[in-house]
């Protein structure tokens, strides 16, 4: 709410900037330091080797990946959306309305692309393997980064929406109905659930160096946001975002951090999966039920 923005001083959002920059150099520093390509050729194999039967595997795949493009369709069928932001100017909350691709500004938005994106990839790659076909050294790469990219940001999204967004909407006189339509569930809850069922029924590799790609992830959208409010549509979609707050240095540098945390702590559930898949498959069910809400209410 406006009045809970505090801005900082005229200079703030440079050093924002600046925390962003050296976020992304040492990001960058990290990924030509560190030797990926043994770690992801390692855990692509163990995507297309599941311990479950792998037609259990695919079925829910497919399911997951068919879900998701749908989510994609019912965006441009169901007409104008719901959106506060923060006007970039005016530094005031708005209502907006957007319709098709301006639906695809949000963090929310992105987390169901890499669903996709995952999903589609780790099908194509399985479907080769059964059909006793090389998969390509690209695909492994793209799908294993996605993994961790979907795993991170589909987690993260659902936390904050639950414990922080929906809070604050349900205090304001605004309907929160419309964060429980089709698409927005998918984003919210089974992009969430779609992975941890994954991970249960894989049991893949993961490696901690993977963290990396989440954070380029969340670095990219922080510097697409930044552009868009100065560049292009004029608005925040996150008024705290915004990098002339008081405190948004500090925001950016924790966001950052938090979208390795997830990673990490998905990595570990990895470790619990592989050493005992049901007390695995328990362990991510009581993560993910703290985290995902089906109605305005919690009942």
């Amino acid at each position: 709410m406006p009045e809970d923005l505090v801005y900082g001083k005229s200079a703030t959002d440079r050093w924002t900037f600046l925390a962003t920059a050296i976020v992304a150099v040492a990001l960058a520093l990290a990924f030509a330091k560190v030797s990926l390509k043994p770690l992801w050729q390692e855990s692509a194999q163990s995507f297309i080797a599941p311990w479950a039967p792998i037609a259990l595997v695919m079925l829910t795949r497919f399911i997951a990946l068919a879900c998701g493009i749908w989510a994609i369709i019912s965006m441009f069928r169901v007409g104008p959306g719901n959106m506060q932001v923060l006007l970039h100017e005016q530094r005031t909350m708005k209502l907006l309305h957007p319709v098709n691709f301006e639906k695809f500004v949000t963090f929310s938005s992105w987390t169901l692309l890499c669903n996709i994106l995952y999903f589609g990839s780790v099908s194509v790659a399985s479907v080769m393997t059964l059909n006793g076909n090389q998969v390509p050294l690209w695909l492994e790469r793209f799908e294993v980064s996605m993994f961790a990219i979907a795993c991170s940001s589909a987690f993260l999204t659902a936390t904050i929406v639950r414990h922080i967004l929906l809070p604050d909407l349900m205090k304001s006189d605004r309907d929160p109905n419309f964060l429980f339509t089709y698409h927005e569930q998918i984003m919210h809850n089974f992009a969430a659930i779609f992975l941890a069922v994954e991970l249960v029924l894989v049991g893949p590799t993961l490696h901690p160096e993977f963290g990396l790609y989440c954070m380029g992830m969340g670095l990219f959208y922080v510097g697409f946001a930044y552009f868009f409010a100065y560049q292009g549509g004029g608005y925040y979609v996150y008024s705290f975002i915004d990098p002339r707050l008081k405190n948004a240095p500090f925001v950016m540098l924790a966001l950052a951090a938090a979208i390795v945390v997830v990673y990490l702590m998905m990595t570990v559930a990895s470790i619990v999966v592989e050493m005992n898949p049901l007390f695995g498959a328990l362990l991510l069910a009581g993560w993910v039920s703290q985290i995902v809400q089906f109605s305005p209410t919690k009942a």
